[in-house]
């Protein structure tokens, strides 16, 4: 096969198979200079401006930034058989016949500068260039290639400009919770968020509320539940959608006519949504990966993974367990960031929290499991409390509180309100949430113990 052959492989497997996981690392470790053909590197920079920049790779939009007959020729590219799968192996092939050439270019240039040399000094000169040519060529750098930022500022302006034009591929993921999005500016698509609450705050439920969201929008949604079976993600989704209690429906003989019409609404919402789940047991950080990734190449619009839950994940042997949770964070990070998908992971808080006093049990930082790590790898961490866990008859009965707790791209500390009712996240004025944790907090704050008769009163002699 000929050079020119394997760089048409190559397109040909990134167009065909799109922003893939493959596709970026390809695109990470091919350099522009090893296709030889002029049109050839002109499509792989465009390729790689639009993978990095959007997440995606297509060639209408790829063909009107080359102009000119493009898109026949791109077209006549793609027609190659059984590029897809073996797109990394042509890449690596195709660096490889291209590091070979340019060794022997190098070589030939540096013997000809030697013999061209008037002087030692000359000689020395040509010596040194072609000795730290050859390192930079044979180095080994994990095939990864640095990218200037110079080759990034103008794709990132085009991509503020696809942004104000409205353009939906561009922007961040949308919550569906505005206040939320508002505070946050939406999620990056290489975001790990975490989602921490004690039992009972509705972890579950906050992250089946983002898919209704996203997916309503459009998206796809992955959900590993490790907790819940996939019939009861589905009750709870079906539950949601229909403004209903999750008991409501396990009990359809007391279901009256509003009940059934809420039901079937909520059966025709749901039907066209693209949600996947896979509720296996014990599943390690690695098969979670290759599933998401798996799912990916499949359907390119995934927008979201959830994760549920963190603790749920079968550890790595490690000498200490927060190194096995370390391995575990790294992973969904690493993975949110291949996939160019933001994944949702929950995770439960230790119980620390239930034994402070009553006014100061909302969460921190410190509350996390094997914190550090957890903490050091996710871009946003969201706690979740609601004051009625621990007081039925609490002032902020029926409030859900949002806590940033961590953010990378907003403020951190921010305080979303949402309506707790029948088990689901419902929109509630900000004001009118703040106002009932506040009188919450009053409430809780300890009060005097009555002071003794003698201080109390003034009991000396007239």
């Amino acid at each position: 096969m000929t050079p020119q052959e394997l760089e048409a492989c190559v397109l040909a497997g990134l167009l065909n198979g799109g922003a893939s996981p493959d596709a970026f690392d390809v695109i990470a470790a091919t350099p522009e200079e090893s296709f030889s053909i002029g049109f050839h590197r002109r499509a792989f920079s465009e390729i790689k401006k639009q993978a990095l920049a959007n997440g995606l790779i297509d060639m209408l939009f790829i063909s009107e930034a080359l102009g000119g007959s493009s898109l026949a020729d791109l077209s006549e590219i793609t027609r190659m058989p059984a590029t897809v799968p073996n797109l990394k192996g042509y890449a690596g092939k195709m660096v490889k016949a291209w590091r070979s050439r340019r060794m022997a270019e190098l070589l030939q240039q540096g013997a000809d500068g030697i013999r061209q040399a008037n002087n030692q000094e000359q000689r020395d000169q040509v010596v040194e260039s072609a000795v730290a040519q050859l390192l930079d060529m044979t180095g080994d750098t994990g095939d990864v290639q640095p990218v200037h930022i110079s080759d990034l500022l103008p794709t990132y302006m085009e991509t503020v400009q696809k942004r104000m034009d409205g353009e939906a591929g561009t922007r961040n993921l949308k919550t569906g919770i505005d206040e939320l999005d508002d505070a946050t500016g939406g999620i990056n698509l290489q975001d790990l968020i975490v989602v921490a609450g004690r039992p009972g705050m509705g972890k579950t439920e906050f992250a089946l509320k983002i898919v209704d969201g996203v997916t309503a929008a459009g998206g796809g949604a992955l959900i590993f539940s490790m907790e819940m079976a996939a019939a009861q993600i589905v009750e709870r989704s079906l539950a949601g959608s229909g403004n209903m209690s999750v008991s409501r429906l396990r009990n359809p003989l007391d279901m009256q006519d509003e009940d059934w019409a809420r039901f079937t609404a909520a059966m025709e919402t749901m039907n066209g949504r693209d949600i996947w789940i896979v509720d296996a047991t014990d599943l390690t950080i690695e098969q979670i990966r290759a599933v998401a990734e798996t799912h990916k190449r499949r359907y390119p619009h995934l927008a979201m993974i959830v994760v549920d839950y963190l603790g749920l994940i079968k550890k790595p042997k490690a000498e200490r367990n927060d190194l096995a949770i370390a391995h575990i964070s790294r992973n969904l990070k690493t993975m949110a960031m291949r996939l160019h998908t933001p994944t949702f992971a929950l995770s439960q808080l230790s119980r620390a929290v239930d034994s402070r006093p009553a006014g100061q049990r909302r969460p921190v930082m410190s509350d996390l499991r094997d914190s550090g790590s957890i903490e050091q790898d996710a871009d946003s961490i969201m706690f979740l409390y609601r004051d009625e866990v621990y007081n039925p008859e609490s002032p902020a009965a029926g409030i859900a509180e949002i806590i940033l707790g961590k953010s990378r791209f907003s403020a951190a500390g921010a305080v979303i309100y949402q309506e707790f009712k029948n088990g689901h996240f419902l929109h509630v004025d900000q004001h009118v949430g703040k106002e009932k944790t506040r009188i919450q907090l009053e409430a809780a704050k300890p009060r005097n113990k009555p002071r003794k008769y003698a201080e109390k009163y003034n009991t000396d002699a007239f």
